[in-house]
């Protein structure tokens, strides 16, 4: 038997080897040999392209002539990964793929963290944002993974048909958001499209149940299975009441079918993403890769992505800011702090801050200030490992470094007008030839108090093996915005649902599927 599984992944390997022949670089060097200086990479190509790499990997042999680096790309990921942890056919010496939970066969990086890229003047770890470094932490305390795409992700929307409409103000909260959704049916313009099962509405979701209930809760106590008492795992962070019950309220508001694209609940993205670049809806919920992704559809000239609204229901974690209209007024100020039009002078007020006659306690504006900065992301979803079985992975090594060096990082955003969590030893990236909309979604990042994401390394078993999902399994979304109207349903008793769901799953199969 044994036998025979190698004879089949030899074949597959061989396969899928002819298959992306016509995606292989660099620029048609063959690779030398399954040598400790020859760097072999397989790269999922998800919407960003090979541009980057080739411009990267030029770079770098140029700075590091005694290394030979090819890749291949395809858009599979399971072609991709096709080979990976079989050590007797694998070639690979570093995967720019999909999350990979499992760490067994992965090389830890976090020698390369703690590493200073030649001509720069920080550490790699130094230099990443916190909050994403902090998802990549595996439950043995080291990295395995760092990030190769993905990105940030807003609400973006369409100016043009925000003027039509009549909408002056861009939403500062979800009930805002709600009201903007209103105008723009009452202009007969379609507010929101998404694509087949609500997707990039759940990276939001993130971004709201992080906003309310802190990034230490969703991380530690609802993704590590453990309730407030310290008990895990424990059925408790699945039924409580936190930010994924108020998110749903406020989906409820926001994607009714009135408010929604017809045929957004079975579209694929791409088809989504040309419905809305051709105007037929207002705001889409996506990713900083749309640029790239979608340069054939048109211009992005009328598009601009809003700084992520903050879910109104956190005023149940404040104290003195209780009202919306409060909470309006206070996210305008921090926003004019952000943005350089006002002093924070302008609002302080001994230890707290007075907000046109509004007393707000330094706890209340650090709470808003840090939900507004909120900022949802993929990054932690497509990243690049080493197998710790290449002959070749201090040489992967060095091109990691030298990816997150500056020189590195200058050429990856130089080519996609896109960023990575990271930031530069000394200044600013150049964004003068980026357009508008690329802009926005650098300064979202760069701006970031949290990254937001469910990609967390550290998560329970009963979340990798077992099953468990953050809402059970029940695609509310979906329901929310039903064309038929028997099958539509509410935020109570979508909740109802994901108790009921909850009920059925937790000992019978999540706790069962990690416990064989």
């Amino acid at each position: 038997m044994r036998s025979l599984k190698k004879l089949l992944s030899v074949i597959i390997v061989m396969v899928l080897a002819v298959s992306c022949l016509s995606a292989c670089g660099s620029k048609g060097k063959k690779k030398a040999g399954n040598s400790t200086t020859d760097i072999e990479i397989k790269v999922w190509n998800s919407g960003l392209g090979t541009d980057w790499l080739d411009a990267v990997i030029k770079g770098f042999e140029a700075k590091y002539p005694e290394y030979n680096v090819t890749y291949s790309s395809t858009a599979s990921n399971t072609a991709v990964m096709a080979a990976f942890d079989n050590e007797e056919v694998d070639t690979i010496d570093l995967y720019l793929s999909q999350v990979q939970y499992d760490a067994t066969s992965l090389e830890p990086l976090d020698d390369v963290l703690d590493s200073v890229a030649d001509g720069d003047t920080k550490t790699i770890r130094e230099k990443l944002n916190p909050s994403y470094a902090e998802l990549e932490i595996y439950p043995d305390g080291k990295t395995y993974s760092l990030t190769w795409g993905g990105g940030s992700l807003g609400l973006v929307y369409n100016k043009k048909l925000f003027d039509e409409a009549g909408v002056r103000n861009i939403p500062r909260t979800t009930d805002e958001l709600a009201s903007t959704c209103d105008t723009l049916a009452g202009a007969d313009i379609v507010p929101t499209v998404h694509y087949k099962g609500a997707q990039y509405w759940d990276y939001m979701q993130d971004a709201w149940f992080v906003q309310y209930d802190g990034a230490d809760y969703v991380k530690n106590n609802f993704y590590g299975c453990t309730d407030l008492n310290g008990n895990s795992p424990s059925k408790e962070v699945f039924v409580a009441e936190d930010g994924r019950y108020e998110s749903l309220k406020a989906f409820e508001k926001i994607l009714t079918f009135d408010y929604v694209l017809t045929g957004s609940n079975s579209q694929s993205h791409i088809v989504s993403q040309t419905m809305f670049l051709q105007e037929e809806a207002a705001m889409m919920v996506n990713g900083s890769w749309l640029t790239n992704e979608m340069e054939s559809v048109g211009s992005m000239d009328d598009y601009a992505v809003m700084k992520t609204p903050v879910l109104s229901a956190i005023t149940k974690k404040l104290t003195t800011v209780k009202k919306e209209m409060d909470l309006r007024k206070v996210i305008t100020a921090i926003d004019a702090v952000v943005d350089g039009d006002a002093d924070i002078a302008t609002y302080k007020d001994g230890e707290n801050y007075n907000v046109d006659g509004l007393s707000v306690s330094a706890a209340d504006w650090d709470y808003i200030y840090s939900a507004r900065h909120t900022v949802p992301a993929n990054y932690s979803g497509q990243t690049m490992f080493i197998p710790k079985y290449s002959n070749a992975k201090e040489g992967a090594k060095e091109f990691i470094k030298y990816m997150y060096s500056d020189e590195g990082y200058k050429i990856y955003a130089d080519t996609l007008h896109a960023a990575l969590p990271l930031s530069l030893c000394d200044g600013e990236i150049d964004t003068t030839e980026w357009n508008n909309f690329e802009k926005q979604m650098y300064n979202l990042l760069d701006n970031s108090e949290q990254i937001a994401s469910g990609y967390i390394k550290d998560q329970h078993d009963i979340f990798l093996f077992g099953g468990a999902e953050k809402y059970a399994g029940v695609k509310f979304i979906s329901q929310f915005c039903a064309g038929n109207e028997s099958d539509r349903r509410n935020a109570a008793s979508a909740w109802e649902d994901i108790l009921k769901q909850v009920d059925k799953k937790y000992e019978g199969t999540w706790l069962k599927n990690i416990s064989e």
